[in-house]
Formats: structure tokens, C-alpha cells, sequence
């Protein structure tokens, strides 16, 4: 398929120009963002029940995993206008009651042309984006969902986090080209799958994964090794050869620094910034690791809670969905990857299970994009949309 034929397709999306020709940030970072603009779905559909985020920039788009409505909702990121609701055939698992068997997932483009969509029922389903048809329903082979993905483009691998599986999760490896499963590691503190090193026991789930453009390898979190499910005891990060699908490293977190690693986003080498779900102690820390060590960064405070996080090349910043942040409220977290430094502000208050988790930064415009569900903010009616309703809000630097 041409980009012609996507422009077409999508209303007329302008192709953004490579990531490389974004200027990298210059002098001190802007890190009072606040919300800018809101989009709603049509009909008056409400956003209660969502998962992961995700920005393409070569064809601006955002997509996101909505379980509320069984379908992946399409934003046009260069005007902020809805576009269209991507159905599965089968259809997506919804919001079962069950965060464990719920779906969509994570979700991804491949190659620009498909969105990769992992389901509750643990099959990865391939839409594509031209004519909205289900191509591919891909197996992993669990009872539970199929969680956060990353793509490796240069070596044509998808890695899916199956965090859910029972008495461990694993990762599986999917080809792009066959839509084949060819191999899965159960992080079960064994040697398995195509590693020549034993697995962490992975004992509070496995979380997001990226693929590092300059090691060629994924890095994906694990929150607790060895520990009671509850996250005090120590986390790690994996790194995965995506050709052997070899564990390369185990990098062990330390507590002081990050408790619960969940959310993984690679910044300017060498660091990885880490989402640090739990509370270890009073400054409720989040950490930068370096990548090629696993040696800690730097730690920042104040930033714990987060789920998915986010780097945007074009700004120099990382963004964290800090959806469990101390406090009576959820928050959008900010942090300069330069100097460190570090602010937050209100995405919605705290009214479980309905919690602004999710977040995708768009390195063009450098808007980032939250969700925020149903009844637990005023940030979509003060926008011009509903609060009842539910909105994806965008945020900007003022």
C-alpha cells in the first residue's frame, strides 16, 4: 500500500518528516504542560475502561486500547481530530470485570500499515489500517491477556508481555513477516525458550518492553523477582536478543530507587527511564538506569506511580502516567532528560479502578496525549468536552 492511499484513507493526514530530522531540545526544558485540548469519541461513547497508548509520528497517529467499546480509537495527531474506531474480527475481549482477561491491550503500528493489538484472550490481532480488516488473529498460547508489545523493525520481531499467565508470565516472539510465534521465555527462574541464562522468577507479572535501536535488542521490566506479588521485593530489567531470543543481561533494580519497575522508555544513550509503580519509602522515587550496565542514573522523587511511560525525542522529555501517585490525585509526570529535573500536574482524581494509566507523546507538535475516563476529572468539560463522557486529553508545554 502507498502513503497516498493511507493520506486518502485517514482524511488527508500530512506524513510527518523521519524522526531523524527532529532538532533535539534546546536550552532549559519547559515542564509546565498543561492541557490544551480534548477529543471525544463520537456518539457520545464514554472512556471508562482503557490500556496502552501509542504515537505513530511518520503518519500521525494515535492510537489507543479501548475496552470500554471494543475497538482502537484513531487520533490524527497534526489537528487533534478523531479519525476512526478500528474493530477486531473476532471481536476485542472488552472490559470483562477481569483486568486479566480484558482487552485491547497493548497496542503498536508495524511498518505503518498495521496496528498490533494484544487481547484478553492472549491472541495478538493484526487491523489494517488501510481498510480496517482483521488480517491475523495470533495465538500466544495462554489462558490470559496479551499484554504490552514492542516492535524490532530492522529484524522484523514483535515481543509480547503475557503478564497475566498463571503460575508465571512469559514473553512471547512473533514474527512480523510469517505472523508466527517462534519461540517464548516463561520467566519462571529456569533456563527455557532461547536463553542460555536462567530467568528471573518473575513473581508480580512482566510489564513494558522497547527495542533499542542502538543495541539492536528489546528491554523489557520485570517488577518483583522472587518476592511475595506485592512488589517489595527488588524488580528488574531484561535485555533480550531479538535474533536468539537470548536473555543478554539481567539488570536488578534496587529498591531505594524504584520499587515495582513497570513502565520502560529508552532516552538519549545511555539511559532507559524506569516506572516505578510502588512506594519503597518516603521519596517515592522513579530511576533512569544506564542500559548498557544497569546502573542507576540518576533517582528522581516524587515521581512514583507510573504505568506507561514515555520519551519524546522532540523536546527532551520524558512523560509518566503516574495514575498511582501518592496523594488524592493522578498525575502526569515530567522529567528533563538533561538536567533531571522534574514536575507533575493533575490528570484526574483518585477513583479506582478508573485511573489515567496511559500515555503517548508525539515528537512533532510535542503534545502528549492521556486519557482520562469517565467522572474522575474536570479537564474534558473545561475543554469543551464532557466529564461524564470521558476524553483523551492533549497536553502542551505553556
Amino acid at each position: 500500500m502507498t502513503k497516498v492511499r493511507l493520506r486518502a484513507y485517514l482524511g488527508g493526514v500530512a506524513l510527518a518528516p523521519a524522526l531523524l530530522a527532529i532538532a533535539g531540545p534546546a536550552g532549559a526544558a519547559n515542564l509546565n504542560f498543561v492541557p490544551t485540548a480534548q477529543i471525544s469519541l463520537p456518539n457520545g461513547q464514554q472512556i471508562i475502561s482503557f490500556d496502552i497508548s501509542f504515537v505513530d509520528p511518520t503518519i500521525q497517529l494515535y492510537i489507543l486500547g479501548d475496552r470500554t467499546n471494543k475497538s482502537v480509537p484513531v487520533v490524527q495527531t497534526s489537528n487533534n481530530r478523531f479519525q476512526v474506531q478500528l474493530p477486531a474480527n473476532p471481536p476485542f475481549t472488552g472490559a470483562t470485570g477481569n483486568n486479566n482477561t480484558s482487552g485491547p491491550d497493548g497496542v503498536i503500528t508495524v511498518r505503518h500499515q498495521e496496528t498490533w493489538v494484544g487481547d484478553g484472550n492472549s491472541t495478538v490481532k493484526v487491523i489494517n489500517l488501510f481498510n480496517r480488516q482483521t488480517t491475523h488473529v495470533i495465538s500466544t498460547g495462554g489462558a490470559n491477556r496479551a499484554d504490552e508489545l514492542c516492535v524490532d523493525p530492522r529484524d522484523n520481531v514483535v515481543l509480547v508481555a503475557n503478564n497475566a499467565e498463571s503460575p508465571f508470565p512469559f514473553a512471547t516472539f512473533i514474527s512480523t513477516t510469517t505472523y508466527a510465534v517462534t519461540d517464548r521465555i516463561t520467566m519462571d527462574g529456569t533456563i527455557n525458550g532461547g536463553s542460555v541464562l536462567p530467568t528471573p522468577k518473575a513473581t508480580n507479572g512482566i510489564e513494558q518492553c522497547q527495542w533499542d535501536q542502538e543495541t539492536g535488542h528489546f528491554f523489557i521490566t520485570v517488577p518483583e523477582v522472587n518476592g511475595p506479588g506485592d512488589n517489595s521485593a527488588p524488580g528488574a530489567v531484561l535485555e533480550l536478543n531479538p535474533v536468539t531470543h537470548a536473555i543478554v543481561h539481567q539488570f536488578n533494580i534496587p529498591l531505594a530507587s524504584c520499587a515495582g519497575p513497570q513502565g520502560l522508555t529508552i532516552g538519549p544513550s545511555p539511559q532507559i527511564l524506569l516506572g516505578c509503580n510502588a512506594t519503597a519509602n518516603a521519596n517515592n522515587p522513579t530511576a533512569i538506569i544506564n542500559k548498557f550496565n544497569g546502573s542507576v542514573v540518576a533517582t528522581i522523587n516524587q515521581q512514583s506511580g507510573a504505568d506507561e511511560v514515555w520519551f519524546n525525542p522532540g523536546d527532551g522529555l520524558y512523560f509518566l502516567a503516574r495514575s498511582a501517585a501518592v496523594g488524592a490525585t493522578q498525575q502526569l509526570g515530567i522529567i528533563d532528560s538533561a538536567t533531571f529535573a522534574s514536575n507533575s500536574v493533575f490528570t484526574a482524581n483518585k477513583n479506582l479502578p478508573r485511573n489515567a494509566h496511559s500515555l503517548a507523546a508525539d515528537p512533532i507538535l510535542n503534545q502528549v496525549y492521556v486519557p482520562i475516563p469517565a467522572g474522575v476529572s474536570t479537564i474534558c468539560g473545561s475543554l469543551g468536552g464532557s466529564d461524564a463522557q470521558g476524553c483523551i486529553a492533549v497536553f502542551t508545554a505553556q
